[in-house]
Protein backbone atom coordinates (compact mmCIF):
# COMPACT_ATOMS: atom_id res chain seq x y z
CA UNK A 1 0.00 0.00 0.00
CA UNK A 2 1.14 3.63 -0.84
CA UNK A 3 1.28 5.83 1.84
CA UNK A 4 -0.40 9.23 2.30
CA UNK A 5 2.57 11.15 1.20
CA UNK A 6 3.57 9.66 -1.83
CA UNK A 7 0.48 9.67 -3.55
CA UNK A 8 -0.33 13.36 -2.49
CA UNK A 9 2.91 14.13 -4.63
CA UNK A 10 1.74 11.46 -7.68
CA UNK A 11 -1.33 13.35 -7.54
CA UNK A 12 -0.56 16.79 -7.95
CA UNK A 13 2.61 16.16 -10.68
CA UNK A 14 -0.74 14.53 -12.18
CA UNK A 15 -2.79 17.00 -12.18
CA UNK A 16 -0.27 19.40 -13.39
CA UNK A 17 0.47 17.47 -16.53
CA UNK A 18 -2.64 16.79 -17.06
CA UNK A 19 -3.91 18.95 -20.22
CA UNK A 20 -7.48 18.40 -21.10
CA UNK A 21 -7.56 16.53 -24.40
CA UNK A 22 -8.26 19.17 -27.41
CA UNK A 23 -10.48 17.90 -29.92
CA UNK A 24 -9.90 18.17 -34.08
CA UNK A 25 -8.69 21.85 -35.06
CA UNK A 26 -12.03 23.35 -37.30
CA UNK A 27 -9.52 24.20 -40.58
CA UNK A 28 -8.53 20.78 -40.20
CA UNK A 29 -4.87 21.27 -40.38
CA UNK A 30 -4.22 18.78 -37.49
CA UNK A 31 -0.33 18.65 -38.11
CA UNK A 32 -0.38 22.17 -36.67
CA UNK A 33 0.83 23.15 -33.18
CA UNK A 34 -1.36 24.98 -30.92
CA UNK A 35 -0.48 28.32 -30.67
CA UNK A 36 0.79 28.67 -26.22
CA UNK A 37 1.89 32.61 -26.41
CA UNK A 38 1.39 35.34 -28.43
CA UNK A 39 3.50 35.51 -31.73
CA UNK A 40 4.58 39.73 -30.30
CA UNK A 41 5.68 38.15 -26.70
CA UNK A 42 7.93 35.15 -28.87
CA UNK A 43 11.62 36.26 -28.64
CA UNK A 44 12.90 35.26 -32.23
CA UNK A 45 15.93 33.25 -32.56
CA UNK A 46 18.47 35.38 -34.88
CA UNK A 47 22.57 36.26 -34.65
CA UNK A 48 23.58 37.86 -31.91
CA UNK A 49 25.69 39.95 -34.16
CA UNK A 50 23.67 41.57 -36.74
CA UNK A 51 26.59 44.46 -37.94
CA UNK A 52 30.16 43.28 -38.85
CA UNK A 53 33.45 45.51 -38.73
CA UNK A 54 34.64 47.68 -41.30
CA UNK A 55 36.93 45.37 -42.15
CA UNK A 56 35.29 42.13 -42.55
CA UNK A 57 33.13 44.35 -44.90
CA UNK A 58 36.32 45.12 -46.96
CA UNK A 59 37.44 41.42 -46.77
CA UNK A 60 34.17 40.27 -48.25
CA UNK A 61 33.73 43.15 -50.54
CA UNK A 62 37.48 42.10 -52.23
CA UNK A 63 36.83 38.32 -52.36
CA UNK A 64 33.65 39.51 -54.25
CA UNK A 65 35.45 41.43 -56.72
CA UNK A 66 38.21 39.19 -57.18
CA UNK A 67 35.41 36.22 -57.86
CA UNK A 68 33.71 38.26 -60.19
CA UNK A 69 37.09 39.36 -62.19
CA UNK A 70 37.88 35.25 -62.50
CA UNK A 71 34.14 34.50 -63.64
CA UNK A 72 34.80 36.98 -66.50
CA UNK A 73 37.86 35.90 -67.31
CA UNK A 74 36.92 32.59 -67.84
CA UNK A 75 33.81 33.77 -69.74
CA UNK A 76 35.87 35.86 -72.00
CA UNK A 77 38.27 32.68 -72.70
CA UNK A 78 35.05 30.43 -73.45
CA UNK A 79 33.48 32.88 -76.10
CA UNK A 80 36.88 33.51 -77.56
CA UNK A 81 37.29 29.16 -78.02
CA UNK A 82 33.73 29.56 -79.20
CA UNK A 83 34.32 32.11 -81.87
CA UNK A 84 37.87 30.53 -82.82
CA UNK A 85 35.68 27.48 -83.45
CA UNK A 86 32.78 29.32 -85.29
CA UNK A 87 35.35 31.31 -88.12
CA UNK A 88 37.24 27.65 -88.28
CA UNK A 89 33.72 26.18 -89.71
CA UNK A 90 33.06 28.92 -91.70
CA UNK A 91 36.52 29.02 -93.41
CA UNK A 92 36.19 25.21 -93.77
CA UNK A 93 32.69 25.65 -95.28
CA UNK A 94 33.54 28.07 -97.35
CA UNK A 95 36.55 26.04 -98.52
CA UNK A 96 34.54 23.62 -99.12
CA UNK A 97 32.12 25.45 -101.41
CA UNK A 98 35.27 26.39 -103.38
CA UNK A 99 36.31 23.15 -103.86
CA UNK A 100 33.00 21.84 -105.02
CA UNK A 101 32.52 24.31 -107.80
CA UNK A 102 36.20 23.77 -109.07
CA UNK A 103 35.65 20.39 -109.41
CA UNK A 104 31.97 20.44 -110.72
CA UNK A 105 31.55 19.63 -114.17
CA UNK A 106 29.27 22.77 -116.16
CA UNK A 107 27.30 22.54 -118.95
CA UNK A 108 25.92 26.07 -119.91
CA UNK A 109 22.51 26.31 -121.49
CA UNK A 110 22.56 28.55 -124.56
CA UNK A 111 18.84 28.43 -125.36
CA UNK A 112 17.35 29.81 -122.32
CA UNK A 113 13.69 28.64 -123.46
CA UNK A 114 14.52 25.00 -122.40
CA UNK A 115 14.24 26.05 -118.94
CA UNK A 116 10.51 26.52 -119.43
CA UNK A 117 9.83 22.96 -120.44
CA UNK A 118 12.01 21.58 -117.96
CA UNK A 119 10.33 19.33 -114.86
CA UNK A 120 10.45 20.73 -111.98
CA UNK A 121 13.29 17.91 -110.71
CA UNK A 122 15.38 19.03 -113.32
CA UNK A 123 15.28 22.70 -112.38
CA UNK A 124 16.28 21.60 -108.72
CA UNK A 125 19.62 20.60 -110.18
CA UNK A 126 20.30 24.35 -112.04
CA UNK A 127 22.11 25.82 -110.75
CA UNK A 128 23.13 29.83 -111.47
CA UNK A 129 26.82 30.72 -111.30
CA UNK A 130 28.45 34.10 -111.90
CA UNK A 131 32.26 35.59 -111.93
CA UNK A 132 32.24 38.68 -109.40
CA UNK A 133 34.92 41.43 -109.40
CA UNK A 134 37.62 39.72 -107.99
CA UNK A 135 37.58 36.87 -110.41
CA UNK A 136 36.05 34.18 -108.31
CA UNK A 137 32.96 32.33 -109.52
CA UNK A 138 29.99 31.88 -107.07
CA UNK A 139 26.54 30.66 -107.05
CA UNK A 140 23.38 32.86 -107.49
CA UNK A 141 20.06 32.30 -106.30
CA UNK A 142 18.17 31.03 -109.70
CA UNK A 143 15.37 33.76 -109.84
CA UNK A 144 17.77 37.01 -109.03
CA UNK A 145 18.20 39.36 -111.20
Amino acid sequence: MKTRSSSNISNSVAAKTVVPPRGRPVSGRVWKRVQKTRFSSQKLKGTKVLSTTWEEKLQKRSKLKELKELQKEIKSRRQSEKDAVRQAREEKEKRRKENELKSASVQVISRTHRLKTMSKKQLRNIKKTIVNKNGVVEYVPVYSN
